[in-house]
């Protein structure tokens, strides 16, 4: 259910009620009774929450909603709207009860709602930078990644949460390599495309228009492209991000290779995206925006981003169903 203190409850309570979700998959809830039961007071005709100890007690009824109720957040003891240390001690409660529901294959896939990394380290997790890395600690995954989805790319960071100076400082021909490398394994593990199409955006204007505005993708990028494409790779580039995207939506490539946050966020905020963990055992996805404070708790928050990352995590589990009995 994500962060109590933010819009997470409301947006899976609606989510829930979607009939694509519905059509999707059987989902089971993970949280608390008594904020999961306050946030279906904002949907028009809320379902049935049935209390279920564990996973296999689920029955998936139509019109009732199988909740795994943590009871961890009795009313009274949080504060909507704002940094809350228990709901950060609540969210990694259950954030790990589905990893560990995952890696028991008890359930195919997890659908997480918004957290806030403030709430979490004030609840004394500061060894995490999000939940993303909580998910990869409970698989044992040391080299994870994190996608960006959405319309019909799939974007891949060189780097995100660092200052642009270090970001340009980042475009090294070892961490290129890395992200392509990644982006062309999880296009095949994850959306089982046997041979992916990955293009690769500039990280200069016109992508350094053959070293006018840059030398980045000549020392950089190029010889990267160069001997992957030697490897069997379907990589090309660099090309200007500006086309890249373009081409992308017309369905030339079914992965992009971007070299910094906003390269690759501005692009996909028009859709909405959904981020999804690469690289671990389990799939699991989430909405790719945040607990959203200033709305919480106020029946305002769409759940259009919560409704895709559920479908598509349950896609990806169908995917992977797929291949282990025909396998």
């Amino acid at each position: 259910m994500g962060d109590a203190g933010g819009i997470g409850p409301e947006i899976v309570a609606r989510s829930l009620c979607s009939p694509e979700v519905i059509a999707a998959c059987r989902p089971l809830l993970i949280g608390d009774a008594s904020v999961m039961r306050a946030a279906f007071a904002y949907v028009k005709s809320p379902p049935n929450v049935r209390i279920v100890s564990e996973a296999a007690a689920a029955r998936y009824e139509p019109g009732v909603i199988d909740l795994l109720d943590l009871a961890n957040l009795p009313p009274g003891s949080y504060q909507r709207g704002r940094v809350d240390a228990a709901c950060g001690r609540a969210f990694v409660e259950t954030i790990r009860c589905s990893a560990d529901l995952a890696n028991r294959a008890e359930i195919d896939a997890v659908a997480s709602g918004p957290t806030n990394k403030e709430s979490m380290h004030a609840a004394g997790f500061t060894q995490y930078s999000g939940q993303t890395d909580i998910y990869a600690e409970m698989c044992g995954a040391s080299q994870y990644y994190t996608v960006l989805v959405g319309g019909r790319s799939r974007v891949y960071l060189v780097s995100s949460h660092v200052s642009l100076r270090e970001a340009i400082e980042r475009v090294t021909q070892t961490n290129v390599e890395a992200i392509i490398r990644m982006a062309d394994q999880s296009l095949r593990d994850l959306w089982r495309i046997e041979r992916p199409r990955i293009g690769v955006a500039g990280l200069n204007p016109h992508a350094g228009d053959g070293g006018l505005f840059g030398r980045e993708e000549i020392e950089q990028v190029i010889p990267v492209v160069e001997r992957l494409r030697s490897e069997g790779i379907d990589v090309r580039g660099p090309e200007p991000s500006d086309s890249l995207y373009w081409a992308a939506d017309q369905g030339h490539y079914d992965g992009i290779v971007g070299m910094y946050h906003d390269q690759g966020v501005i692009p996909l905020k028009r859709y909405g995206y959904v981020t999804v963990i690469a690289g671990t055992s389990i799939i699991r996805t989430t909405a790719g925006h945040g607990t959203a404070y200033d709305i919480a708790w106020q029946g305002k928050a769409r759940s259009n981003v919560m409704e895709h990352a559920i479908v598509l995590s349950a896609e990806l589990a169908a995917l992977r169903r797929q291949v282990a009995s025909a396998g």
